[in-house]
């Protein structure tokens, strides 16, 4: 005789249906994918020169408190400061720069990103760090003195 399967309980025939569920939900969420880059631009959008003069004084601190970093031997604060600077604060000065004057904001842009971020990790010595964060801040300056014009 053969042997018949059969679903005990009130839920058990639910099972498959919840499983379809969970699997077309999951689905749905993964096409949503993450907006929080879109939010991000329009951001940078709609920061005027007037906020991207603020934001830069920002960036100046941040980048003083990495060199403070830098001298008392903490590179990955240092590296983190200079990062965050870079990140939350030059990332909305782009924008308004960028329209300004193109060739300083990609000059900051590599200086900032690039350049200062490779010789704290690569362990430069603070003299080097020093110089590279004060060609920052004169070109900040010019960025500010740009900037006010617009």
């Amino acid at each position: 005789m053969a042997k018949q399967w059969r679903r005990r309980g009130p839920l058990a025939a639910g099972k498959p249906i919840l499983a379809i569920t969970a699997v077309v939900a999951a689905i749905g969420l993964a096409a949503c994918g993450d907006s929080s880059d879109e939010t991000s631009t329009e951001a940078e959008a709609s920061v005027t020169p007037a906020m991207a003069i603020e934001e830069i004084g920002a960036v100046e601190d941040g980048l003083a408190a990495s060199v403070a970093a830098y001298e008392k031997g903490d590179a990955d604060q240092a590296e983190e400061l200079a990062s965050t600077a870079y990140l939350e604060h030059f990332e909305l000065v782009e924008g308004p720069l960028e329209e300004a004057d193109e060739e300083l904001n990609e000059h900051l842009e590599e200086l900032i990103r690039e350049e200062l971020r490779a010789a704290i990790t690569e362990g430069a010595a603070v003299a080097d760090v020093k110089k590279l964060v004060a060609e920052a801040n004169d070109g900040l300056d010019e960025a500010r003195t740009i900037l006010q014009e617009q």
